[in-house]
């Protein structure tokens, strides 16, 4: 038996460098569907209140989605989101036509369908004009427009490679499907040995004064400043400075304050604006980084925005990042661009973290 020492986030194959940019995948609108993909191929359509509004917006209690991964699992999953108080069962047609029964659960999605029923579901979909779910006594569920659904399917199998395979969901063919190794990327995280020590409130008020936010800041501030850690005699710290808000969203920047302990001279703190490896999409590229309603998790150093589109949370974007010793990386992003009742949002990004430590691996 043999013993060495790796160092786990920098040895792996799927490690990523700091100055590798996380690339999202792109979420395209098929009339009444939205779907997109995220880096590893799974992907994710979903329906929306049809452009048109209308009568069938009151028939409409929530979104169906069609979530499927593009590796050997080769799940398949359809979902629906409605209020299902008290409903037990429930029954699903498309253009009056059952397509699939059976129990409502509890938790987030009460209809799940999986494996070889999805596949017959999807199918009806992508030939079908409307689905509707009813329950007991046919008491009315929701009800879906299928406008776009063929396309926006079409499109799913063109990202994934499944068109003119056996596995297409529409642009079915002889050729067997090869599935895509889903190598999610991995951060390396150096987080620095722990400390509790932050700017005191008065070196942030006399920050804000100068910076960029100074004339956003109205109403109720409230700015916040969390330890990042210390090495050797360097301590920083995320601050966060609020700059500006309206009826949902709270914007906020972030900063990265840093203390140089000299027992000979006193330097203070200093702020320079947070790195990102991809900027949250509220303030976007080529701009100082932007968060809306900003959480802050200090265990794990991750920091989150989620900026809402309108008051219902139907639409927007969301990003999570993760400390890694010198910027925020991102872990996992998220977005809906159309404001029509889909708050089942679809994943753009993925990402894994491993922090940097000596362990020790036996043969």
């Amino acid at each position: 038996m043999t013993s060495s020492i790796i160092i786990v986030g920098l040895l792996t194959p799927l490690a990523i460098s700091a100055a590798s940019v996380p690339q999202p995948g792109e979420i395209r609108i098929f009339k009444d569907w939205a779907v997109g993909c995220d880096n590893r191929g799974t992907c994710k359509a979903v329906s929306l209140v049809p452009d048109d509004g209308g009568a069938s917006y009151d028939q409409w209690a929530g979104p169906i989605t069609l979530l499927r991964t593009a590796d050997g699992s080769d799940i398949l999953k359809i979902r629906a989101l409605f209020p299902a108080k008290d409903i037990d069962r429930y029954v699903m047609t498309v253009d009056g036509k059952r397509v699939d029964t059976g129990r409502v659960v509890d938790g987030d999605y009460p209809i799940e369908i999986v494996g070889e029923d999805a596949k017959k579901v999807a199918a009806a979909i992508v030939n079908g004009n409307q689905l509707v779910i009813t329950g007991p006594n046919d008491s009315h569920l929701t009800q879906i427009s299928l406008a776009g659904s063929s396309a926006a399917l079409r499109y799913l199998d063109m990202q994934q490679n499944r068109a003119g395979t056996q596995s297409a969901l529409v642009a079915q063919g002889r050729r067997a499907f090869e599935p895509r190794k889903s190598n999610i990327p991995v951060i390396a995280v150096d987080q620095w040995e722990a400390s509790q020590r932050t700017p005191e409130a008065d070196d942030i008020v006399e920050f804000v004064e100068s910076s960029k936010c100074k004339d956003d800041r109205y109403g109720v501030v409230e700015d916040q400043a969390y330890p990042l850690g210390k090495r050797g005699n360097i301590y920083r710290a995320l601050v966060t400075i609020s700059c500006g808000s309206g009826a949902y969203n709270f914007s906020s920047a972030p900063y990265i304050a840093e203390y140089v302990e000299n027992e000979q001279s006193a330097t203070g703190w200093t702020f320079t604006a947070a790195k990102f490896d991809r900027q949250p999409s509220w303030g976007g590229e080529g701009t100082d980084p932007l968060l809306v309603n900003a959480s802050w998790d200090e265990q794990d150093q991750t920091l989150s925005s989620y900026g809402k589109g309108r008051g219902l949370g139907d639409c927007g974007s969301a990003e999570n990042y993760i400390w890694d010793g010198e910027m925020f990386r991102l872990m996992d992003a998220s977005a809906m661009p159309e404001c029509r009742g889909a708050y089942d949002w679809i994943t753009t990004w993925q990402a894994k973290y491993r922090k940097i430590e000596q362990t020790a691996a036996t043969e």
